[in-house]
């Protein structure tokens, strides 16, 4: 009788350390108002000013007499100004948090402070936290690599075009929608990423068309984000990712790397020529970023080899990733409710939006958000 040979099943932890190419935002849909921060002058040369973050009703039940008299004067007689002011001036007594804030920023977050009733908001979205720390759930990555999977497994003799992206998730992944036991990716465990201390700042996004004018935009919005190398080459912030691979997904860790970095690296492509092309700045400061981050067994992350890469991982991740980033090749067919022909209001499969959504360097360069490469620290196999 022939003796009966099975797969020993094996469980690989991998310690994923990440490094932001450019800015990063996760958030939960919080957004600070006036009263809830102040703006703080840098104490030393070369320090960035910094948002002051406090506690209103604390620093209501802080106020001196003489600042709870003028509050209430200022209110009483509609001089939001002055009320703020006034409470600003006791929250400087509670401030929970202090982060960094961009001159551009600055300058925005300023005309706002000093006049509330003007249309500038003032508002901040604030990253998300645990603890009254700052993190990037474990989902939000696990999202990242379930994408660039399912588009590996696409069928390409069949006729994707008519699917959703939920029936393309379905024949990709064979996925029974009332039977979660039928998803391969519950075999990737992906926990959640605390970020470092330092690794945040405040900064303003903005809205820019494809072909468009490459000057700032009207609209105000005001981001807690990381600190990115697009921003500033020395800067070293980083956060690690720890990942548990079941042999059962039938992937090991490289071909895991490798599908999710050709996917991402086809996105970082066509954004580049759709949105870019005609921003010669934006174009150098992408590839720079790629040919100066070192890792381990590599002299770069060379450009030509990101598509086929092993022992790292490029990711897409958070808000402004768009949602080519987010959806499958050859399925993608994003909403358009702006547009005014019925038959418009479905894009082409494949057809990528008319916008993107960028912070800036120091000269007014246009940057993506989004861009993380990950690469093996250390791993395990159990």
């Amino acid at each position: 009788m022939a003796a009966v040979v099975t797969k020993q099943r094996t469980v690989t932890r991998i310690l994923l350390h990440c490094v932001p190419l450019t800015p990063l935002h996760v958030g939960d849909g919080t957004e600070l108002s006036l009263d809830e921060y102040l703006l703080e002058t840098a104490e030393e040369e070369g320090q960035s000013p910094r948002l002051c973050r406090f506690d209103p009703v604390e620093a209501m039940r802080r106020m001196t007499a003489e600042e709870r008299t003028r509050f209430r004067t200022a209110l009483d007689s509609g001089r939001l100004a002055d009320a703020s002011k006034a409470l600003r001036s006791a929250g400087k007594r509670c401030i929970v948090e202090r982060v960094p804030v961009s001159p551009r920023s600055r300058a925005e977050l300023e005309k706002a402070l000093n006049d509330p009733s003007s249309l500038r908001s003032g508002g901040v979205r604030a990253f998300v936290r645990s603890g009254g720390r700052p993190y990037i759930p474990g989902s939000s990555i696990k999202g990242a690599f379930r994408t660039a999977l399912a588009s590996a497994r696409l069928p390409r003799d069949q006729r994707p075009h008519a699917w959703t992206h939920e029936l393309a998730l379905q024949a990709a992944l064979g996925l029974d929608p009332g039977d979660t036991s039928t998803d391969p990716l519950r075999f990737l465990g992906v926990a959640d990423a605390e970020l470092p201390a330092g690794a945040l700042m405040i900064d303003r996004a903005e809205i820019i068309k494809r072909g468009g004018s490459p000057g700032p935009s009207k609209i105000q919005m005001h981001y807690e984000r990381t600190c990115a190398r697009s921003h500033d080459p020395a800067d070293r912030t980083r956060f690690e990712v720890g990942l548990t691979l079941d042999s059962r997904l039938g992937l090991d860790r490289k071909r895991l790397f490798q599908l999710t970095s050709r996917f991402h690296w086809s996105i970082w492509q066509g954004e580049r020529e759709r949105f870019f092309r005609d921003h010669p700045r934006t174009c150098d400061a992408m590839d720079r970023l790629l040919r100066a981050v070192k890792l381990p067994g590599e002299r770069t992350a060379a450009v030509a080899g990101l598509e086929e890469a092993t022992n790292f991982v490029l990711l897409r991740l958070g808000r402004f990733g768009h949602f080519e980033s987010k959806s499958l090749e050859h399925v993608r067919r994003g909403h358009v409710p702006q547009a005014r022909e019925r038959d418009r209001k479905i894009r082409q499969p494949g057809e990528w939006g008319s916008t993107r959504t960028v912070t800036r360097l120091h000269d007014g360069t246009p940057i993506p958000f989004g861009w993380v490469l990950g690469y093996e620290k250390d791993y395990e196999i159990l």
